[in-house]
């Protein structure tokens, strides 16, 4: 009995703090009251949440702080570390690093007209809002069976990318709604991929080399401390299980780098475990400070800025790299280190990928890096006409200001088929792909051209030229740079 005694006693405390706190976080998120005497930045300047802090620092930076805290407006508010993976693709590690107008462009799309909390949609009810960037903007509500009130922002099918979850909700403040996520929101609209490149095309006159992995290895959370320079090189999304995967190359020397039509790492898939699992691997920088036979968990390198992914597939996986290795490469690096990590696959039983290491089967197996140059292409010039700005601080390029075709029947160059990469950064602007800023090698289709995708922001006075250069999807490069003037 006085066992008993002691555990209901345990369960009242337990009941008694548990309640408090779940009462002042259920009122910090839907009480209309708590926050309504102070504005967004206030509060996130005021220190009351640390991890928000690059955002209030890029409104400020933007001079939009006035119109997001103008009315009644709900605002999507990426976290620091969302900030901070957007930077990293941007190629730069401050906001400061790039201009007013791009970070302005970036963050005008984050907020809309009227302040919409969970408890104001219904169930699978999605709001549409106009941006001041000219982009629209989605906000929904979904019920699981755990939650009732999950919010997502852009969950819609005219956009290619994943709907992002909010972490955290309905923070009203006296000047509108707030609404937190870890992933930054862009405006991506789906486009039709690149073909694949059919058979037969002959590619006898193609310059091609080979860059053969010099090391490789895997490194596993839940052993922190040991190696794994192991016959496979594995990985693992699943929380506590995690495992990420080590590649190191030595560069070749290539006199093609402009004329670089194709750089693919890849990879040899051996065991795909999961039920139905499709396995997604994103490749990330890392520095080269690290060998194979002493790296673990805890010495690694940090993953730095996101390069490129791909599904993965039992055998052979190729994922494309062209814009990185060109970026080496006119860096004259001469040795880079690849990170490899699961985007999917967290909430999957047993979901794991293990990939042939450079020992496996005498080499056979070993990763590689494949590059390719060009060939003369059958595209035509239809036309190039100026880009005018007219005062504004941007504005978006299309097939208005430049455009290329051809009629040859044996292969399908169409738009989506149609690829332009960046040659040279402008000199007094910035381009951006879906609102990020483009570096030199940055490609994108004329597909994308066409739907919007590419806009030109001015950073300071003076004309401007955009100057690229024009692929098309079997290899064929067109002969001069493509230069739109912009006035």
């Amino acid at each position: 009995m006085k066992v008993f005694k002691q555990l209901i006693l345990i369960l009242i405390i337990w009941l008694t703090i548990g309640c408090k706190d779940l009462i002042r976080d259920y009122e910090l998120d839907t009480n209309p009251d708590q926050l309504s005497t102070i504005k967004l930045l206030d509060y996130i300047e005021q220190g009351n949440d640390t991890t928000l802090s690059l955002y209030a620092e890029a409104i400020r930076y933007a001079g939009l702080a006035e119109e997001i805290s103008s009315g009644s407006r709900t605002r999507i508010v990426p976290t620091n570390v969302a900030i901070r993976s957007v930077l990293g693709k941007a190629g730069v590690s401050k906001i400061s690093d790039l201009s007013v107008n791009v970070v302005r462009d970036l963050f005008s799309y984050l907020y809309m007209e009227g302040a919409y909390r969970s408890i104001d949609l219904s169930i699978d009810q999605t709001i549409e809002g106009a941006t001041q960037s000219g982009n629209i903007l989605y906000l929904s509500r979904v019920a699981t069976s755990s939650d009732k009130y999950r919010m997502l922002v852009n969950n819609s099918t005219l956009l290619a990318t994943e709907p992002i979850e909010v972490i955290r909700q309905d923070y009203l403040f006296m000047d509108g709604v707030a609404h937190v996520v870890d992933l930054f929101p862009v405006s991506q609209k789906k486009v039709t991929p690149t073909d694949s490149i059919p058979d037969g095309v002959d590619y006898s006159l193609a310059k091609k080399d080979t860059i053969w992995v010099k090391e490789d290895a895997h490194v596993y959370f839940a052993n922190k401390t040991a190696n794994y320079n192991s016959s496979v090189n594995q990985l693992v999304s699943r929380t506590g299980q995690l495992r990420q995967s080590l590649l190191k190359f030595d560069m070749v020397p290539i006199d093609y780098l402009d004329e670089l039509t194709s750089a693919k790492l890849n990879l040899f898939v051996n065991l795909i475990n999961g039920s139905n699992f499709i396995p997604n691997c994103g490749v990330f920088a890392i520095s080269n400070d690290w060998q194979a036979k002493t790296v673990n968990w805890n010495t690694m390198p940090v993953f730095g800025a996101q390069l490129s992914s791909g599904n993965l597939a039992l055998d052979w996986n190729g994922i494309d790299m062209t814009g990185y290795v060109q970026k080496v490469y006119s860096g004259e690096e001469t040795q880079i280190s690849l990170g490899l990590q699961l985007l999917n696959g967290a909430n999957i039983t047993s979901s794991s990928v293990q990939i042939r290491n450079m020992e496996a089967s005498k080499g056979i197996y070993q990763a590689f890096i494949s590059l390719m140059g060009g060939m003369p292409s059958a595209l035509k010039l239809i036309g190039i006409k100026s880009l005018q700005l007219a005062g504004n601080t941007s504005a978006t390029l299309t097939k208005e200001h430049v455009s290329f075709a051809s009629d040859a029947g044996k292969y399908q160059y169409s738009d989506n088929n149609i690829i332009y990469s960046l040659h040279v950064v402008p000199a007094n602007g910035t381009l951006t792909k879906y609102g990020l800023p483009m570096q030199q090698y940055t490609r994108f289709t004329q597909e994308e051209l066409a739907k919007g995708a590419i806009k030109y922001v001015r950073n300071q006075e003076g004309n401007d030229q955009i100057q690229l250069k024009v692929f098309d999807y079997i290899g064929g490069v067109y002969p001069e740079i493509a230069s739109i003037p912009v006035m």
